[in-house]
C-alpha cells in the first residue's frame, strides 16, 4: 500500500514513521505546507519517504497526490475533512482521519453526520474511509465498544483524558493542535443524557477524577468532543443513559480561554484592524505553540480512557479501559511528545489493518465498527499497550449532573 500522509506535524509523524516500518507499507508520501518539514521527517524515515510541499486549499495538486496513492491519512485540522473525502471520492482513494470539528450550526463547516452521510458515495466505489481514529475520538470508542461487549447493561460511558505532564519553557501550550484545543474548549459540549443529546455552556462543568497511577488525581472539564454522539449512535441498546467527555485543563489554560470567548478571540470570522483583516482565532494560534516544537519539553505521563457503568450478572461494575504513556519515552522512541505518540498509533493502526484486510468493510466506518480486540491488539503491538481496570462507581461520585 502507498500512503499520502496530509499533514506532517507531530501526529502527523508519528503515522508516517510508524506505517513506514511496516511491510505492508511501500511508500509514505509527506505532504504538508511547510517544505523544510516534511524535508526534515523524510531524511529521518528514509528511503520509503517522499517529501511532497502541498498546499491542500489547492485542489487540482490535491487530486494529483491522491491519484499516485491508494490511501490518504488526514491530520489537518477537521475543517478540511470533507473536501479531502472528496477529492478521495474522485480519485478511487481510501481514507481516514482523526477528529471532526464542533457543531456546524455554530462554526459553519462539515459536521460528523456529513461525512457519514458519504458512506454509500464510498461503498459505490469499493472504498473505505476510517473516521476519527485517533487516540480521543477512536481507541477511546474502541474502548467503549470493548467494555459494551463485557456487560450485561451499559447505563454510562465517560471518556476521562488526563495528563500531568509538565511543559517546560513555555507560558501557554497544547498537547495537541492548538486549533482545536481551541475550538473544543469554546463550543458548546454536547452531552447525551437520558435518551437525548444535551448541550451545555462551554468550561461550566467540571469534577476530580482519580486516573491510574502515576496521573493520579486531576481536575477534567467537559469539553466538546465526538464520542458523545458516536457512543450513543452505536452502543445505545443495553439500557444507555448517560455519555459525556471530560479532559484535564490547567487553571492557566481555562482562564485563557474564557477571556478569549469574552473578548470574541476565539472566532474564525475575519475582522479588520488597522488596514489589515485576519481571523482572530488563527492569530491567536499564530501566538502559541505547535504540537511539534514541545517534543523534548514535556514531563510527565497523559492517560485517555473510558469509564463504563453497568451489571454483569446482575452486579454493579465500573471499568475504565486506557492508554497511558509517557511523554519522556515517547519522546526517546520517536522524538515527538506523548499526545502525538498516543493519537499517532492508532491511525497507523488503522491503516495497517486496512492494508492487510482485516478491515475488510467498505463504506465510512467509525470506530464502533471495528472489532475491538483486533484494533486494540494491533494497538498495543506498535508501542501503545492498554489496559482495564475495576473502580468503585464511587470513582465519579462527583460528576457534575
Amino acid at each position: 500500500m502507498q500512503v499520502l500522509q496530509l499533514g506532517v506535524g507531530s501526529v502527523g509523524e508519528v503515522i508516517a514513521r510508524t506505517l513506514a516500518g511496516e511491510p505492508e507499507i511501500d511508500r509514505v508520501v509527506l505532504a504538508d505546507i511547510d517544505a523544510g518539514r516534511v524535508e526534515e521527517v523524510a531524511a529521518v524515515i528514509g528511503a520509503k519517504a517522499e517529501p511532497l510541499p502541498l498546499d491542500v486549499n489547492d485542489g487540482a495538486a490535491l487530486n494529483a497526490a491522491l491519484r499516485g496513492v491508494d490511501m490518504a491519512v488526514n491530520a489537518l485540522v477537521p475543517r478540511y475533512n470533507l473536501d479531502v473525502m472528496q477529492a478521495c471520492l474522485a480519485t478511487g482513494t481510501h481514507y481516514l482521519d482523526m477528529a471532526t470539528g464542533g457543531p456546524r450550526s455554530i462554526v459553519g463547516t462539515a459536521d460528523l453526520d456529513e461525512q457519514l452521510a458519504l458512506d454509500q458515495e464510498f461503498r459505490s466505489k469499493g472504498l473505505t474511509a476510517l473516521l476519527c481514529l485517533g487516540i480521543d475520538p477512536g481507541a477511546s470508542d474502541v474502548f467503549a465498544h470493548y467494555l459494551y461487549d463485557r456487560l450485561d447493561t451499559a447505563d454510562t460511558f465517560l471518556v476521562l483524558d488526563g495528563d500531568n505532564g509538565v511543559v517546560e519553557g513555555f507560558e501557554v501550550a497544547c498537547g495537541f493542535s492548538p486549533d482545536t484545543m481551541l475550538e473544543e474548549c469554546t463550543l458548546p459540549p454536547t452531552g447525551f443524557d437520558h435518551g437525548k443529546a444535551i448541550t451545555y455552556r462551554p468550561l461550566t462543568r467540571s469534577f476530580e477524577f482519580d486516573f491510574p497511577a502515576p496521573v493520579g488525581r486531576l481536575r477534567v472539564w467537559n469539553t466538546d468532543h465526538e464520542e458523545s454522539e458516536l457512543i450513543p449512535w452505536y452502543l445505545a441498546d443495553k439500557g444507555l443513559q448517560r455519555v459525556d467527555f471530560f479532559i484535564h485543563l490547567d487553571d492557566g489554560w481555562v482562564e485563557l480561554v474564557r477571556a478569549l470567548r469574552r473578548l470574541g478571540l476565539d472566532s474564525l470570522e475575519p475582522v479588520t484592524f488597522k488596514g489589515a483583516t485576519f481571523s482572530p482565532r488563527e492569530f491567536v494560534v499564530s501566538r502559541l505553540p505547535r504540537a511539534v516544537d514541545l517534543k523534548g519539553h514535556v514531563r510527565g505521563h497523559v492517560c485517555v480512557g473510558t469509564l463504563a457503568l453497568g451489571t454483569v450478572g446482575g452486579r454493579r461494575v465500573c471499568r475504565y479501559a486506557y492508554q497511558m504513556t509517557s511523554h519522556e519515552e515517547a519522546f526517546a522512541r520517536l522524538g515527538v511528545q506523548g499526545t502525538g505518540y498516543q493519537t499517532g498509533i492508532p491511525a497507523a493502526a488503522g491503516v495497517i489493518l486496512l492494508a492487510r484486510g482485516v478491515i475488510g468493510q467498505r463504506g465510512v466506518l467509525a470506530p464502533e465498527h471495528l472489532d475491538p480486540e483486533s484494533f486494540l491488539a494491533e494497538m498495543a503491538r506498535l508501542g501503545c499497550p492498554w489496559a482495564v481496570c475495576d473502580m468503585d462507581p464511587s470513582a465519579i461520585a462527583g460528576l457534575p449532573t
